[in-house]
Parts: structure tokens; C-alpha cells; sequence
């Protein structure tokens, strides 16, 4: 296989290749699952486009990636405006935004009953003849099965992509209008590094490939064999236009990027749930990891909330301490009830070997700030905070099990071991399990 036929199968080597980049490093951002199943529609239709443009394929091979293409094809400009729509109103699909799927699927099984009528042989002769001619030869076959065929698996294939890309055009301009969308944002990106919309520069980012689906609603196979080079630059501007759709898609949680976000793009590719604790550890790298100019440099940005005026070591704690505060200001309130719903309702604090590392990796968080959740909420430290809980559920616990064995209590109040059970409850009530229970006697009667 020489190099321009490998070549033709480079879009799809693309998709394959963020196919598995999404699902071993990306977040599960809001876009993700139109992302992936776009990339595996896109993977399939090309290889059935590089099968369709290299010549020598077999007959059976031809016809196969012909189905592919009828299928594939009309789904790809539905799952973008699928991925747009998802980007700019974070909203749930009904089963109605579905109904798209009609058209692929319709063209698919007709062209399939008709293949399994006509027969796969004369089908296949039928293809070969007309991507070796173009459609000059249909009227050949006009009054057979084959011609048939031909209106519905061709003409009919590229009246519904062409349908698509009409609205596909119609949106682009709305948008360009509504959103005003200028050339110049695009140009402020890329030399100045200002910071533009994400579904900005995708729109952008949907000319190549909307030019390379125009091409190939318009161009034949007999074209693409007489110039074969039409086909390997067909290959590769959609390759690189593929490539940068699917890399700025990892912003999609991001209102606006700027050129220096764009070169790090897997610290602002996060699910929007854990917005705030990611911004939290980067800026705590950051600032761990900052020289003395820099930190008077992000001390002038910050402004107002850093009222300083030299950093002392000390004083570079303080700065810590009041970012963190004020990242954590907008998020606080949500991961407060998380917590509590985690402790309270869940029970957590009944497991023995339950940590602060714990907590927070079921809340999507870190443990330093767990810690200072806990300790600005309730005034306690997270160990004395399990405690607390582990006591209150043990009285009740003895109450509703008086004959119990300590040991037994302590293991259901999520303690290792009977003597630390006795030592805690003694510490927060005051008086030994024992003494407690008897005291409460009356209480319970």
C-alpha cells in the first residue's frame, strides 16, 4: 500500500486516535458523549470514504463502505449541531432532538433491501460503473431495480446532505449575526492572545470540514481517480481541521479561552461539577511554585482582596488564605451539603478506615480543604468531627441495644476497638458508656 492511499486513511487514524485520548484523559465534560459517539460516526464514515477514493477495492468492499456512507454521512452535521447545542445551553436531549436519526437509518435498510433484492453482484458492477463514469450512466439502468437503487442510495443521499448543509449554512449565519461572531476575534486569538468564545472558534473551526462535506457532495469517484491528488488533499485539510475541532472540544465547560489557556489544555479541561476544586489546586500550585516578583505581581491583580504591603513569608500565607477563601466562596455553600449529605445521610463516619483523602475523593475534591471546610464550619478538626458523629450515633445505638457487648457497640459505631471506643465517648460525654446508659435508664422508659 504506497503512501497516498495511506494517507486517505489518515482522518480516520485521527478520530481513532482522540477516540481513545477521550476516553483515557478527558473529563466527562457536559460534551463528552456527543464528542465521542461524533468521533466514532466521523472514524467510520471516513474509512468508508478513504475505501470509496482508493481504486482497485472489490466489488463486496465497495458496496459495504457504500452502506457505511449512507448511514454515517447524515448523521455528522446533526451530532455537531448536537455538540453546539449542548455547548451553549447545557441541557438535557429529549427524545424529539433525535429525530434526525430517521434519515440514516431510512437510507441505510432501503439501500440494504435493495441490495439483498438486486443482488450484491449487480450492485456492485452498478457502483463500480458509475464511479468510474460518473452519473452519466444511470439513465442506463433507468426502468431496473439498479435504477431505483441509484435515486435513493445516491440522489436521495445527497439531497439530505445537502438539506443538512443548507441549514448547517443557515445556523452558521445566525450565529455570526446574533452571536456577533467577527473574523477579527479570531485574528485577536491567534496574534494577540485575547480571549475569545469557545463556540466562537469552534464555529470557526467548522469551515474546513464543512468545505471538505461540500467536496465530497460535489465531487465523484471518476474525478477522484483521474486526480487522485484531489482526494489526499481532501484527506489531510480534514484531518487538520478534525484535529483542531476535537482539541478546543476540551474546553467545552469554558465560557472564553485565550491562546496561553490553549497551550495547557488539560488544566481547563474539567467537569463543571469540580470547577471549583480544580481552580483551587491549580492556583495552590501556582502560588507554591511562584517567585517573589510574581507574587507582587498577582498581589496588584487580586487587588482589593490583598491588602498588603510587603510579602514577608508570613504574608505570603495570608495571600494563600484569602485567594482560597475567595475561590472557595462561590462553590462553598454546594460542597458544604455535599458533606453533610455524605456524613449525615450516607453514614460515612461509620466506616472504621474512613479518611480525609476519602471524603474528598468522593466529593471531587482535596483534603486541605475538606479541612478547612470542617474546621471554619464546625469548629473542629475532621478527626474530632468523626468522633462527634460515631458518639451521638452510639448513644443512640446503646439505647436501642442495651444488652449489647462494648465491643460489639464499638464496632457499629465505626471504632477499631472497644478501649478507643470507651476512651472517646468518655472524653466528649464526660462519663464510661456504662455509667451513661444507667443514667439514661429513666429517659428510656
Amino acid at each position: 500500500m504506497n503512501l497516498s492511499i495511506l494517507l486517505l486513511f489518515l482522518p480516520a487514524a485521527t478520530c481513532l486516535f482522540w477516540i481513545m485520548m477521550n476516553i483515557c484523559v478527558s473529563r466527562r465534560t457536559s460534551t463528552f458523549w456527543i464528542l465521542l459517539i461524533l468521533s466514532v460516526v466521523l472514524m467510520l464514515f471516513f474509512v468508508a470514504d478513504a475505501i470509496y477514493a482508493t481504486p482497485g477495492m472489490s466489488p463486496d468492499v465497495v458496496v459495504y463502505s457504500h452502506l457505511i456512507t449512507l448511514f454515517t454521512g447524515p448523521c455528522v452535521l446533526p451530532l455537531i449541531w448536537m455538540y453546539f447545542d449542548r455547548l451553549r445551553n447545557h441541557r438535557r436531549f429529549r427524545p424529539l432532538h433525535f429525530l434526525w436519526v430517521l434519515v440514516p437509518v431510512s437510507l441505510f435498510f432501503a439501500a440494504l433491501a435493495l441490495t439483498n433484492v438486486i443482488g450484491k453482484e449487480s450492485v456492485a458492477a452498478f457502483l463500480t460503473d458509475l464511479y468510474a463514469k460518473g452519473p452519466s450512466v444511470a439513465p442506463d439502468y433507468k426502468g431496473s431495480l439498479v435504477w431505483y437503487y441509484y435515486l435513493w442510495a445516491s440522489v436521495s443521499f445527497r439531497v439530505a446532505v445537502g438539506v443538512e448543509l443548507i441549514v448547517a449554512l443557515a445556523y452558521f449565519l445566525i450565529y455570526l449575526f446574533k452571536r456577533k461572531i467577527r473574523i477579527v476575534h479570531l485574528i485577536g486569538f491567534l496574534r494577540n492572545g485575547e480571549a475569545i468564545k469557545v463556540l466562537e472558534l469552534q464555529l470557526f473551526n467548522m469551515i474546513i470540514p464543512g468545505l471538505f462535506v461540500l467536496s465530497k457532495v460535489a465531487v465523484f469517484k471518476h474525478v477522484l481517480e483521474a486526480h487522485p491528488w484531489v482526494a489526499i488533499v481532501q484527506s489531510l485539510f480534514v484531518t487538520v481541521g478534525f484535529f483542531v475541532f476535537i482539541f478546543c472540544a476540551l474546553y467545552g465547560e469554558k465560557d472564553k479561552i485565550t491562546l496561553v489557556q490553549a497551550k495547557h489544555v488539560m488544566l481547563y479541561n474539567y467537569n463543571s461539577a469540580i470547577k471549583g476544586p480544580i481552580i483551587e489546586i491549580m492556583m495552590e500550585e501556582l502560588l507554591d511554585e511562584a517567585e517573589q516578583d510574581a507574587l507582587l505581581r498577582f498581589r496588584e491583580k487580586v487587588g482589593e482582596n490583598l491588602q498588603l504591603d510587603a510579602l514577608t513569608p508570613g504574608e505570603i500565607t495570608a495571600v494563600k488564605e484569602k485567594l482560597f477563601s475567595s475561590v472557595a466562596g462561590s462553590w462553598d455553600d454546594s460542597l458544604l451539603s455535599r458533606f453533610q449529605n455524605l456524613m449525615v445521610n450516607e453514614q460515612l463516619f461509620l466506616q472504621p478506615s474512613v479518611s480525609l483523602q476519602d471524603i474528598a475523593d468522593r466529593l471531587h475534591t482535596n483534603k486541605t480543604y475538606i479541612s478547612k471546610l470542617v474546621n471554619n464550619t464546625f469548629n473542629l478538626g475532621f478527626p474530632e468531627l468523626l468522633n462527634t458523629l460515631r458518639i451521638d450515633y452510639a448513644e443512640q445505638y446503646l439505647l436501642n441495644h442495651r444488652d449489647a457487648r462494648q465491643s460489639e457497640v464499638a464496632k457499629a459505631c465505626g471504632f477499631l476497638s472497644a478501649s478507643s471506643f470507651n476512651n472517646v465517648f468518655k472524653k466528649i460525654t464526660g462519663v464510661t458508656p456504662k455509667v451513661w446508659l444507667a443514667s439514661n435508664d429513666g429517659g428510656n422508659a
